[in-house]
């Protein structure tokens, strides 16, 4: 499809590939929870599986190459043998009693030239691939599903015309394309140098390995223990730091509104209060559409610029005169010190969720 399309497709495969087995092991009584090892060939996780063996291996070794190669796919069985020799090549003093299934995983690191060419959008593994270290593939995939969904939808409902210079649909499906893949491939470059530490067999990252990894050891329970430092860890590795700032649709009004998300942000839940008990500002967006929500002391908009497809709500415990414009995948796009009708108007326009489109491509 790429292909047919003209769209690029760069990247390479990897030297190195995955390794994947369900066995038993011998003198393994001893042995629980999911536990990791480091060699020559990379790092070696056993994870308790307890189905159809005791345990998942998951291994990386120097790829076998071969024709045909479906990246990101299982492929054909590991000999008994070979699985044996990474065990011992990680220091495991233990012994494959039962092989129950095996398979190779070949990789690669790439990256769509673009992700919309006219009518045709790329998402997902059509879009990009790249090394499970970090485990980011899927959610890769699920946040360009998720980006690109709600701009289908209210594509119908942009103005062709007057409104947004006249730009229409072509600005907000475009803005699928300038905030996706520049957030992918900076994914890509995270998942690559990871993958390259955990896996390479050159000379540093055998280092890291073998000898820095041990001696930074005893930090990690430390580390562990500084809540702030581990929330912000998994919020970043969790992809919830993404940011759309350089977009098309991020608009920051005028006054500037201090203190809160800036425009392309992913909106961070709260506790915040709407009349009646404090509710999570995230369960008050799970609804379909586009949520302003208004400071305490901010002026209402006029009904006149809101579409069908919005939904305003005022923030009792967020002093201030200022709004914040949320899209349906969660970030925030719009924001204003004041209620700045125009500006609403004009953003609304601009992603197809105002009154009264003036036309429908």
């Amino acid at each position: 499809m790429r292909v047919c399309a003209g769209i690029g497709w760069h990247g390479r495969p990897y030297t190195e590939e995955v390794v994947l087995a369900d066995l038993d092991l011998s003198g393994d009584s001893g042995r629980s929870g999911a536990q990791v090892f480091a060699g020559r060939q990379g790092l070696l996780f056993l994870f308790p599986l307890g189905e159809q063996a005791a345990w998942r291996l998951l291994a990386t070794r120097a790829s076998a190459g071969g024709s045909g190669l479906d990246f990101g796919q299982l492929g054909t069985a590991v000999p008994h043998t070979d699985l044996q020799r990474l065990l011992s090549d990680v220091g495991l003093d233990a012994r494959i009693e039962r092989l129950a299934w095996s398979a190779r995983v070949p990789l690669q690191c790439s990256l769509a030239a673009r992700f919309r060419r006219g009518r045709l959008f790329l998402a997902g593994d059509a879009a990009h691939n790249c090394s499970p270290a970090t485990g980011q593939g899927m959610n890769a995939g699920i946040q360009d599903a998720v980006n690109l969904g709600w701009k289908l939808g209210f594509a119908a409902n942009c103005s062709g015309g007057e409104a947004a210079g006249g730009l229409g649909a072509e600005v907000l499906l475009d803005s699928y394309d300038t905030e996706r893949r520049p957030a992918t491939h900076r994914r890509l470059i995270l998942t690559h140098t990871v993958f390259w530490a955990e896996a390479s067999t050159g000379r540093i990252p055998s280092w890291l390995r073998a000898v820095a990894a041990p001696r930074a050891a005893p930090a990690v329970p430390i580390l562990l223990d500084r809540r702030r430092l581990v929330a912000e860890g998994i919020r970043f590795i969790s992809q919830l730091r993404v940011n759309y700032g350089h977009s098309a649709l991020s608009v920051e009004g005028r006054p500037r509104l201090h203190g809160a998300p800036r425009p392309g942000d992913r909106l961070p839940d709260a506790t915040v209060s709407v009349g009646g008990p404090p509710q999570r500002l995230h369960g008050l967006l799970a609804g379909a559409g586009v949520h302003v929500l208004l400071q305490r002391d901010a002026a209402p908009p006029p009904d006149a610029v809101l579409g069908p497809q919005v939904t305003v709500l005022r923030l009792r415990n967020s002093p201030g005169r200022g709004l914040i414009a949320v899209r349906p995948d969660g970030h925030v796009d719009f924001r204003c010190g004041t209620t700045d009708a125009a500006g609403l108007s004009n953003w609304l326009s601009l992603i197809g969720a105002s009154a009264s489109p003036s036309s429908r491509p």
